[in-house]
């Protein structure tokens, strides 16, 4: 194995190291991991002669190590429920709560109608729930092996087109007019804000359901 070890590229050397640090941490002796690299070098030096690395051939380190991970070493990352219409829900519960509340308490404050009135913070703390969810599913949320996402331009296409929705919903409904978009007292935005937060604390425990706002651990 050393010499084999020697005709690797830097890049494929250090792929090598990787993945013998992750087989010994997930248990596996010294004898195993040789085992292991001796059926893999073989095949790291055949695709370096066609300019191919390791990482492609194999994948991500932690990515090749899962396929060793013992049965019963395996860990469920995320226990939480991730469905797509109650995270959106959560997180727009929370935009209509925090804001309400901030509106509420500004306009009790400062004697000042706030910039958005009821349709506008209601729309727009329902796309932001979107937003919100959608970063969290193709940026924040960790692999079934813990390890980060992949840059993906699909993720990041969504989010942005999101995102300019929001922008337009916030902006086109502010142009309601008062009649439908209501401006309401500092006191009432105070009771959506508290209601939204309290719905949003309630579904939670319900159905234990997963912040968007919660980011994948670093690896």
């Amino acid at each position: 194995m050393e010499n084999n070890i020697e005709e690797l590229t830097g890049k494929n050397e250090e792929y090598i190291r990787s993945v013998t640090k992750q087989l010994m941490l997930i248990g596996k002796t010294d004898e195993e991991v040789k085992g292991i690299l001796n059926e893999i070098l073989p095949e790291i030096i055949e695709g370096q002669k066609n300019g191919i690395l390791a990482r492609k051939l194999l994948g991500a380190p932690t990515d090749f190590v899962h396929q060793y991970q013992p049965k019963t070493a395996v860990k469920k990352v995320n226990d939480k429920n991730e469905a797509a219409g109650l995270m959106w829900l959560d997180s727009a519960l929370l935009f209509l709560g925090f804001i309400s509340l901030l509106n509420g308490f500004t306009a009790l404050l400062t004697s000042k109608e706030p910039v958005y009135r009821l349709v506008t913070t209601v729309l727009s703390a329902a796309v932001a729930g979107l937003v919100l969810y959608l970063m969290y599913r193709f940026f924040y949320r960790p692999k079934a092996d813990g390890s980060r996402q992949q840059w993906n331009w699909k993720g990041f296409l969504a989010t942005a087109l999101a995102v300019l929705v929001w922008i337009g919903v916030t902006t086109f409904s502010n142009m309601l007019p008062e009649s439908i978009n209501l401006q309401v007292s500092a006191i009432v935005w105070i009771v959506i804000g508290a209601l939204g937060l309290g719905a949003r604390w309630l579904l939670k425990r319900q159905f234990n359901i997963q912040s968007a706002l919660v980011a994948q651990p670093r690896k």
